[in-house]
């Protein structure tokens, strides 16, 4: 398996890793008992009613994203920066169709590109550690007085850690016979750091260290409880993206995560720290499209008070504005649709119209409410849906439809003409002529599901700004989109924004999209009645965004996993 470098590896610890590293099969091949999970929640058989909330199926063996490899080594090695150098010359993962994520266990496999770069970057992480004993220091428990006492109370704390579960005595004993042979393999350092050199090593390269392994076997009420362990790395990993820390470490061992209530306490307390507010803001990132930003080019013919870095501000107040309606005000889903308060610099100053006097730094504001209402009312979501010179109630259509009402829109034909000039026409007018001539192909979506969708926009030019007239004309903005399967009437994109914000079938979106992203996978029928609760409650604003994420990672399906592996 290691082909051009040293073979670390013992028999007794390649048996340990079951599986290796072909994460493709998402097998163990050598499960161990189960040590008890919380298996709360409505009991069932191995096919339960769908309205039963319930684990759905998903891979065992779960490879580190990079961005949780990176975390994860700084966590694990107590690092001051993360070594995110090493981790760009990792291959890039393959996105996989269908999915807003970039965490899809599906398709996270190792191959020989990137085992080599684990390796090395194995060895240069080790080197970092071992040579500096500061660093070093940092890992080393007290107490010890022997080189190999001292080399045994580290693989025990150390592996603690970096496999997130206790050692077996079969796998410490592994790590140990690394240890005596670190000497002979860099002969010019001391021994002892040496052999823990050789030993950080063969951490770094385990599969129990790269993937998240469950290996819980024993079914329970027609689902399998994750032990303590398998709970606190599921919860790290969903809230902060990488390794658990010692206070989860310690609510495992003291068996605190087996109960509901305990994960939710320790839920509640990761989502304070900063860890969780970058993955709160990832998720957000990818739900409202915010790369999409780094495209926004308007025409400096059409704008030209319109700089360079409107793409950059309006990143930045999406991610402002995300931060405080969750973290600072407890929002709800809704506000995130309908509020007025935002941020802006003085670039969103001129675009939103604003008076006063404003700089490169980001102030509080409220905007207009005969104007503005929410994310979808922002400059980022309007100018990187938007050609150079004009709105593009099409691709607005169809954001809306997929990222907001889970509705996937099939991809358009081939060789489809630009659109032509307006010829005095509006904007709304050239769309609708050249998307919705009757028994063409394109007309089936476009006159259905994405131009009603977009229509409500035409308020806003390619930039964002607010607009009354468009070539000459008044704005019609009008619409009768289809929403929870029902079409509703909306003069303009205010109206659509609270018809949004209101509707059940735009909050199950948003809560399955929490499931996919939280859980690592697409969502299944298995999940069909967590979404629809979760919905509701959100709909009915009894459900903050912070009490959405608390209850899918304390759901039955985030705790247990599907019993389809067993016998």
């Amino acid at each position: 398996m290691i082909a051009r470098r040293r073979r670390w590896w013992s028999p007794a610890l390649l048996a340990a890793s079951v599986g290796l590293l072909g994460g493709c099969e998402g097998q163990i091949l050598d499960a161990a008992k189960p040590g008890g999970g919380p298996g709360g929640g409505p009991g069932g058989t191995n096919n339960p009613p769908a309205a039963v909330e319930q684990p759905a199926r998903t891979v065992r063996v779960a490879r580190l994203t990079h961005s949780q490899w990176v975390s994860s080594a700084q966590e694990l090695l107590r690092l001051a920066s993360a070594p995110t150098a090493l981790a760009q010359t990792f291959r890039a993962d393959p996105s996989q169709s269908g999915f807003l994520f970039d965490n899809d266990a599906r398709s996270l496999s190792v191959d020989e590109a990137l085992w080599g770069a684990y390796q090395r970057a194995a060895a240069d992480l080790a080197g970092q550690v071992a040579t500096d004993a500061t660093k070093l220091g940092k890992l080393l428990p007290p107490g010890t007085n022997t080189d190999e006492a001292r080399a045994k109370a580290f693989v025990e704390s150390f592996g603690l850690r970096a496999h997130r579960r206790p050692l077996t005595a079969d796998e410490v004993e592994s790590y140990l016979v690394l240890y005596r042979k670190g000497p002979a393999s860099y002969s010019t350092m001391a021994p002892f750091q040496a052999g823990l050199r050789l030993v950080l090593e063969g951490f770094l390269q385990s599969p129990l260290f790269l993937y998240r392994v469950e290996r819980s076997t024993e079914a329970k009420d027609g689902k399998v409880p994750l032990d303590a362990y398998e709970v606190a790395s599921r919860l790290s990993y969903a809230l902060w993206d990488s390794m658990p820390d010692d206070a989860l470490f310690t609510a495992a061992r003291e068996g605190t995560l087996t109960t509901r209530e305990g994960v939710a306490a320790q839920a509640r307390r990761m989502i304070q720290d900063a860890r969780a507010r970058d993955v709160v803001g990832a998720y957000h990132s990818v739900v409202f499209d915010v790369p999409r930003y780094a495209s926004i080019r308007p025409s400096t013919t059409r704008f030209p008070t319109v700089t360079a870095k409107l793409s950059t501000s309006a990143a930045k107040e999406n991610a402002l504005f995300v931060d405080s309606v969750v973290f600072k005000r407890g929002g709800r889903f809704q506000d995130l649709l309908t509020s007025r308060d935002t941020f802006v610099d003085d670039e969103l100053a001129r675009v939103y119209g604003l008076s006063g006097t404003f700089t490169a730094d980001f102030v509080p504001v409220t905007l207009d409410a005969t104007q503005r209402r929410g994310v979808l009312t922002q400059v980022g979501f309007l100018a990187s849906h938007a050609t150079s010179v004009d709105p593009d109630p099409i691709h607005r259509g169809v954001f809306l439809s997929e990222h907001l009402l889970c509705q996937k829109i099939g991809a358009p034909p081939a060789n489809i003409p630009a659109l032509p000039a307006p010829n005095g026409r509006t904007n709304r007018e050239v769309v609708t002529s050249h998307t919705e001539a009757p028994g063409t192909v394109c007309a089936s979506c476009h006159a259905t599901l994405i131009n009603p969708l977009g229509f409500p926009f035409e308020n806003f030019d390619a930039v964002g700004g607010f607009r009354t007239t468009d070539n000459g004309h008044a704005v019609d903005a009008t619409s009768s989109p289809g929403i929870g399967g029902q079409k509703v009437a909306v003069k303009d994109a205010l109206d659509l924004s609270d018809v949004l914000a209101n509707s059940q079938a735009v909050h199950e979106c948003y809560a399955r999209h929490w499931v996919e992203f939280l859980s690592g996978r697409p969502a299944a029928t298995e999940d069909t009645a967590l979404v629809s609760r979760l919905g509701k409650l959100s709909q009915a604003g009894q459900l903050s965004i912070v009490d959405l994420v608390v209850e899918v990672v304390t759901g039955v399906g985030f705790v247990n996993r599907h019993p389809e592996e067993l016998p």
